[in-house]
């Protein structure tokens, strides 16, 4: 299998018509870190002292996208009315194999970065993943 890098990653968000629009001017995307909770099992005599452990339920994470802001881009509006409104929406990051993540996730943080005379004014966006997700290849016009 070939490397590929984060060049050319573009990150969607879903629209009342259930496509999918870009949201532009990525400057940076973290993907969802799913995670398995372990539960311990508490016993006094394990069986050779070791333990039990089971595995819980999947933490699905979150999804941090820093975007370099543009107070006249709708689509930076829309996510901070997701924000304002913490409504479920669903989300797609695509990778240039055309592999990427679908989810549903709310807006947990939309957050001005720190503003400097010789810098972007970026934003960081926190979107926490609410119920399944799914790793795949997303087809063009998908």
């Amino acid at each position: 299998m070939a490397e590929i890098t984060g060049l050319r990653a573009k990150f969607y968000r879903e629209t009342s018509t259930s496509d999918f629009e870009e949201i532009t001017q990525v400057a940076n995307l973290t993907p969802p870190q799913p995670e398995r909770e372990v539960v311990d099992v508490e016993e006094l005599a394990p069986e050779g002292d070791v333990l039990k452990k089971l595995p819980g339920a999947i933490n699905a994470g979150q999804v941090n996208v820093t975007l370099n802001f543009d107070s006249k881009n709708n689509k930076h509006i829309l996510l901070y009315q997701d924000f304002r409104q913490g409504s479920i929406n669903r989300y797609r990051i695509k990778f240039q194999d055309g592999f990427g993540w679908t989810f549903s996730a709310f807006c947990s943080a939309f957050q001005m970065q720190d503003i400097e005379s010789g810098s972007v004014i970026q934003v960081q966006v926190t979107l926490v993943l609410v119920g399944d997700y799914e790793f795949h290849e997303i087809e063009d016009g998908e």
